[in-house]
């Protein structure tokens, strides 16, 4: 039975804190990790932001309904933000099992997607009182017009509520309130958030216990993909990289020709902290030597990731000379800047620090 994928997870919007008909918070999510961050909202247009985690299994089985809205709808002005809550908002390792959850889903979640950040969620999730989700935050005109469980949401209602015309009392939906609830759903449900409420608290070996149980309730199409995010997060709490860099292997492999991608995804292997200690080179290496074959060596950027993988490799007088092409095919003065500084360390030496990942 499918009944639990429509099983709403949030408590109802109390009086006291952000409901339907407020102004939202001018809060925004922390992070952006695809698509165009929301700065403010345009008259005109509707925006949705969808809260959810990678641990989260209704949270997976809803990404393919809210792609397919966002294809339906984004052209229309209705903006879609997935914002990533509850997975670990100070810890860079989820941060960085976040960006390639996302990359891993490719086409199959084109939408926006961001981090909330501690901020976010207390702004907008514990104002509202919501305390599961996903949940869906919809506003039009700097105001709260909607809140509730993604799979609620339809292309007649989003479209309703774009042109004006949207009342809730005729559509027939209760704002922020779910379904019933029957007891399958309730002992499915009850499994999924076993399995939350660890991985929330951060306590790995309970999170493990309840994770084949979590993943016995999904869809079987949906299954490997819950056990393999977990997985990869849990193992790296405990400082094995192994089950991350498979799935960032993948990426790799489904990305093979976007050049952007991979040196992105190379440069936070050579300089994400996370990684120190067992730092994948042969996988970096195979990004970066990818992204600079595929912008036939005219792009600095690639050049100067390429150059750090080589150094670390121990190739120190290729990587001189790879630093040397990068500040030649440097645009402008930022980046010649740039690439010129980590030349005149490397002719002295010594690999400079790099910024992390977000800040590049």
């Amino acid at each position: 039975m499918r009944a639990f994928l429509l099983l709403l997870l949030t408590a109802t919007l109390s009086a006291a804190g952000l409901k339907v008909g407020d102004d939202v918070p001018a809060t925004r999510p922390a992070t952006q990790i695809q698509g165009q961050a929301v700065k403010d909202f345009e008259k005109g247009k509707v925006y949705v932001f969808e809260c959810w985690a990678t641990w989260c299994g209704p949270c997976i089985t809803a990404i393919p309904h809210l792609n397919e809205l966002h294809k339906k709808l984004g052209a229309k002005g209705v903006v879609f933000t997935g914002v990533n809550v509850w997975d670990g908002e100070k810890d860079a390792k989820s941060a960085e099992k976040v960006k390639a959850f996302v990359q891993q889903q490719g086409e199959k979640m084109a939408y926006a997607v961001a981090i909330g950040g501690d901020v976010f969620i207390k702004d907008w999730l514990e104002a509202a009182r919501v305390n599961g989700i996903p949940h869906a935050f919809v506003v039009s005109e700097g105001k709260l017009v909607w809140a509730g469980h993604p799979m609620e949401m339809n292309e007649e209602m989003l479209g309703d509520i774009l042109t004006g015309t949207f009342d809730p009392k005729k559509s027939g939906k209760k704002v922020a309130a779910g379904p019933a609830v029957d007891p399958e759903a309730e002992k499915a449900q009850a499994k999924l958030n076993k399995l939350g409420e660890a991985m929330a608290r951060k306590d790995w070996k309970a999170a493990e216990a309840a994770l084949a149980d979590a993943a016995s309730v999904l869809p079987p199409e949906e299954r490997q993909d819950l056990i393999d995010s977990v997985g990869a997060t849990i193992a790296m709490a405990n400082g094995d990289p192994s089950k991350l860099y498979k799935m960032l292997a993948k990426v790799a492999e489904a990305e093979n020709d976007d050049a952007e991608s991979l040196n992105e995804l190379a440069w936070d292997l050579v300089t994400n902290p996370q990684y120190e200690k067992q730092i994948n080179l042969k996988l970096a290496d195979q990004c970066a030597a990818r992204a600079v074959e595929l912008t036939k060596g005219e792009e600095a950027d690639k050049l100067d990731t390429l150059a750090r993988v080589r150094w670390l490799q121990g190739k120190r007088e290729e990587a001189v000379k790879l630093q040397q092409k990068a500040v030649a095919k440097s645009a402008d003065a930022e980046m010649r800047a740039a690439t010129q500084k980590t030349l005149d360390a490397l002719l002295k030496g010594v690999l400079p620090k790099a910024d992390l990942p977000e800040e590049r």
